[in-house]
């Protein structure tokens, strides 16, 4: 909040001084106008002056002399002669008028037109001048500040992020390992029947088996950040990977299966079933506990895996961000769920790496599919 009102108050502060200085070069500009004018009209002064005195020392003085009645005295002068006076002598800046006043003819010096429409575009061009550049001034500040600002809601965002991850993670590590020292300290203390001492151990070994995949990805996501995971380059058989995975969270839920025979891929088998693996833990983890489909057939050359649930969902503005790294949905029903937000992470990157694609949509009537293609081996 602080911060929002501290940009507000800075780009008040810079529009504001915009606005002023604008405002107070056209009052120059105004003001410079003003006394090119009134320069103007002391040189008209000088200017008869000068005509006269010319006029008197015969300086327009020729056969087509004429006369004329100027400032309440009689001149005699070549108009000819007199306008080229006052080109060379005042540039441009004066014109003679000639008016015929009861059969006389009457001489008039005035500012040159050309010289009012010259100052009067002057002033145009520099009120224009300023207040584009003003208006670029502030559309500048304006990106500038609005690039501030969207990147001080992203780096708030991503420290969010890690903070939930570093959360997450934390509770990740602790429950397994809280199992296990009390399972562990059960078979140690007391005497226990041969079955019931085999499931604890088991249970022990699950424990570190989830240990051992929450490291893992963590160590791939890094890896797969930093451009430093050697993706293996193996052919495999896709349907014996997906037939294995169905097995293994058969009994976790209502998992119905329909896989394609003989489907291979060249690729790195490790990274795959980490991708795969990762799909299902979410269609149950989100599914609300509803059914879980995974299907897994070929098309145009491509093998196709689809994992639908029918759970909460994805709303569309969530869709867009669920493939960045640490990013978990925002969602009450979702926000006390395991998860570290690297899973979908890695299945973007390492599918894209592939020349595969996945994408998110919705299921009908309600649930999530992803939907993942990946290049058949041309074996």
């Amino acid at each position: 909040m602080r911060l929002r009102l501290l940009i507000i108050f800075i780009v008040t502060y810079i529009l504001v001084s915009f606005g002023w200085l604008t405002y107070s070069l056209i009052n120059f500009s105004n003001h410079e106008y003003t006394l090119q004018r009134q320069v103007l009209e002391a040189g008209k002064q000088a200017c008869v002056l000068k005509l006269i005195e010319t006029s008197q020392n015969g300086g327009f003085d020729s056969e087509q002399s004429v006369e004329l009645e100027f400032k309440q005295a009689t001149v005699e002068a070549d108009t000819v002669k007199l306008r080229r006076f006052l080109n060379n002598f005042y540039r441009g800046s004066y014109d003679a008028v000639y008016v015929t006043n009861e059969g006389k003819l009457m001489l008039d010096i005035v500012i040159a037109p050309a010289k009012i429409e010259s100052l009067d575009n002057k002033l145009y061009r520099r009120k224009r001048i300023y207040f584009f550049q003003a208006l670029l001034l502030t559309v500048l500040v304006g990106i500038g500040v609005y690039g501030v600002s969207y990147s001080l809601r992203m780096i708030y965002r991503l420290n969010k992020q890690q903070n939930n991850f570093l959360l997450s993670v934390t509770h990740e590590l602790k429950t397994p390992i809280a199992a296990m020292k009390l399972m562990l300290q059960t078979i140690r203390t007391r005497k226990l029947p041969e079955e019931k001492r085999n499931e604890l151990l088991e249970k022990a070994i699950n424990n570190s088996d989830r240990l051992n995949e929450l490291a893992e990805n963590m160590l791939t996501a890094m890896q797969i950040e930093s451009d430093n995971y050697d993706y293996g380059e193996e052919e495999f058989s896709l349907t014996e990977m997906i037939e294995r995975l169905a097995e293994s969270y058969r009994m976790r839920t209502e998992l119905s299966v329909n896989i394609e025979e003989n489907v291979f891929l060249k690729g790195d088998r490790f990274i795959l079933r980490i991708c795969f693996n990762n799909l299902l833990e979410n269609a149950i983890k989100y599914g609300d506990n509803q059914p879980v489909e995974l299907a897994m057939f070929t098309l145009n050359n491509k093998a196709i895996v689809e994992v639908r649930d029918g759970g909460i969902g994805i709303s569309d503005e969530e869709r867009k961000q669920i493939f960045k790294k640490f990013y978990r949905v925002e969602d009450e029903e979702v926000r006390d769920t395991k998860g570290t937000g690297l899973g979908l992470f890695i299945v973007k990157e390492s599918i894209e790496k592939h020349g595969g694609t996945i994408r998110n949509y919705a299921n009908n009537p309600r649930g999530t599919v992803f939907r993942v293609s990946l290049p058949l081996s041309k074996k």
